[in-house]
């Protein structure tokens, strides 16, 4: 059923007229006429009683009519809600993390986060520099290692440790990581020349001038799972590699001070429900990897190598 014939039937049942119905939902006079007239064809029943004095509505036609205004006034209440949201403005969520994080964390995060806010537009970009969250307009940020005091509000996602991996099968020591530096060795951005770290409780300093440079830590597992290269990785990184048989912890003697995690906001962002999740989010995949790290049994070191 066509709605046009109703509102043309409720217009002039309203007025007491077809010219003033006509008029007032902007109809031609014939139009309105005709529209009524295929209505009451259509119900098989006659609605309006047209007088010389306007219309009267009938019997039937006032049963129908009190129905005709509910359908109407839904029809607009239903228009009206789309056209509210479509009008209204989209929650939007803008974090910025560092590369590692990117890709070893955020796909599962970003997805069950999406599921919890189906309603929610988020952009996660992966930044190797530390963004000016308020002047680019940053909702939250992952920072790792110390925190400068910046004026924003830290979370603590908690911290993550740094293992060594090689592939399975690579033999490994101290001696030769320390001996073979500049090739085994593979090195992420502009590393310090030297990694502090402690084995069998005595403080060890690792050489990281090797000559394979690579920009992020997941490009330094892909390298270290194709060669016999060893690469130190946190363990957010290694962890899915481990878990896929392409790398194995090595030196388990050998380890390296803790990182700590910080989801940083600005003031006026630092209570939101979903960068709540977020961080709720972040800080078990961090710990999840850990537990899977520390599950796998790392290979011991060859006994007959003079340290």
């Amino acid at each position: 059923m066509d709605t046009s014939k109703i509102k043309a039937f409720v217009a002039a049942a309203d007025a007491g007229s077809l010219s003033r119905g006509a008029a007032r939902i902007g109809l031609r006079l014939s139009t309105m006429s005709r529209q009524i007239g295929d209505l009451e064809t259509e119900l098989a029943t006659k609605l309006l009683v047209r007088t010389g004095r306007g219309v009267h509505v009938t019997p039937l036609g006032e049963r129908f009519l009190a129905r005709a205004r509910v359908i109407l006034t839904e029809l607009e209440a239903a228009a009206a809600d789309v056209r509210g949201a479509r009008d209204a403005p989209i929650a939007r969520l803008r974090i910025s993390v560092p590369p590692d994080i990117g890709f070893a964390v955020m796909p599962i995060v970003l997805s069950e986060l999406s599921r919890r806010y189906p309603d929610l537009a988020i952009e996660s970009r992966s930044d190797i520099r530390r963004v000016s969250m308020v002047e680019e307009e940053y909702d939250a940020a992952i920072r790792l290692g110390p925190l400068e005091d910046s004026g924003l509000v830290p979370r603590s996602l908690g911290s993550f440790s740094r293992v060594p991996c090689a592939a399975p099968g690579v033999p490994a020591s101290l001696r030769t990581l320390r001996k073979l530096a500049d090739a085994e060795h593979v090195r992420v951005g502009r590393a310090q020349d030297e990694l502090a770290g402690t084995y069998r409780g005595r403080p060890v300093w690792l050489p990281t001038r090797g000559r394979l440079r690579v920009d992020n830590f997941h490009e330094a597992a892909l390298v270290a799972a194709s060669s016999e290269r060893i690469a130190i990785l946190p363990t957010f990184t290694a962890a899915p590699f481990i878990a896929e048989g392409r790398l194995a912890r090595v030196l388990p003697r050998l380890s390296f001070p803790r990182v700590e995690a910080r989801l940083v906001l600005t003031p006026r962002h630092r209570g939101t429900a979903a960068i709540r999740a977020f961080g709720e989010l972040v800080r078990e995949a961090l710990a999840s990897a850990e537990r899977l790290v520390a599950s796998d049994r790392p290979r011991q070191e060859p006994a007959r190598r003079a340290e």
